[in-house]
């Protein structure tokens, strides 16, 4: 990987001043890398089980590209029910995300995620943005997202900035399949930060490409349980993503 620039070192200082988000049902914990030429459609689905939550679902449908190797470019899609209610669409929005290279000596690779939602028939417009960390030795890699969230056009006293992170660990196992743990979790708003609630389980990862498949596959889906004060929402968190990609 590149070195970061000084450029690249000063919006990852900046970062947390830019715009991130509790744990809500659509994250993912995002890698900091870019491929040119590649394409991909993602969907991705999460639901809330037991507490009074018990019944919340989101999905989110993703289209990238890869315009470079250092940028790609998405649109988003996300539909939300809440615990009693049917499934709407609540936003549409465009996604980048910048390669920023490898920090020098320490061997973790880094990125800019930013994100732009347009509130849909009552929902909220925001802007989200996202250090994206990586370090990957033999076959372990960690993943690591802090995020930052503001909402616009709320009425005065509720635009405050939410704070949080996104975080996995896995390991290749047999062939292309990685076991491990993730983590989605709060840290706070403008008005004080603290480690508060989130969701923890196990994470399972297969990438390949079915025999005469014109397209690789991914599938990621772990069980997530409560802990802290996520337990008075929700016992436990179902998590699906399924992404097509082909290179062009």
């Amino acid at each position: 990987m590149n070195r970061l620039s000084p450029l690249a070192a000063l919006l990852c200082v900046l970062l947390p001043v830019v715009a991130a988000a509790d744990p809500r049902l659509d994250e993912k914990v995002y890698a900091p890398y870019v491929l040119k030429g590649v394409g991909e459609f993602e969907a991705r689905g999460a639901a809330e089980a037991g507490g009074d939550l018990g019944g919340a679902a989101t999905s989110v449908l993703e289209a990238e590209y890869g315009v470079s190797d250092r940028l790609s470019l998405a649109l988003v899609g996300r539909m939300e029910r809440d615990a009693t209610g049917p499934m709407r669409l609540d936003a549409v929005g465009l996604e980048a995300i910048a390669a920023l290279g490898q920090i020098p000596g320490v061997g973790v690779d880094a990125g800019l995620y930013l994100e732009y939602d347009q509130g849909v028939g009552g929902g909220t417009s925001a802007g989200e943005a996202k250090l994206l960390l990586a370090k990957t030795k033999g076959r372990f890699q960690g993943l690591l997202n802090l995020i930052v969230e503001r909402p616009f056009g709320v009425p005065q006293g509720e635009g405050f900035a939410n704070y949080g992170y996104a975080a996995s660990v896995t390991w290749r196992t047999i062939g292309a399949l990685r076991l491990g743990a993730e983590a989605f979790g709060d840290l706070g708003t403008d008005h004080g930060l603290a480690a508060q609630g989130a969701y923890v389980g196990p994470q399972v990862k297969w990438r390949g490409r079915p025999a005469r498949s014109p397209v690789e596959i991914e599938i990621d889906a772990g069980w997530l349980a409560a802990v802290g004060d996520s337990r008075r929402e929700a016992d436990s968190q179902l998590r699906l993503t399924v992404e097509l990609e082909r290179r062009f």
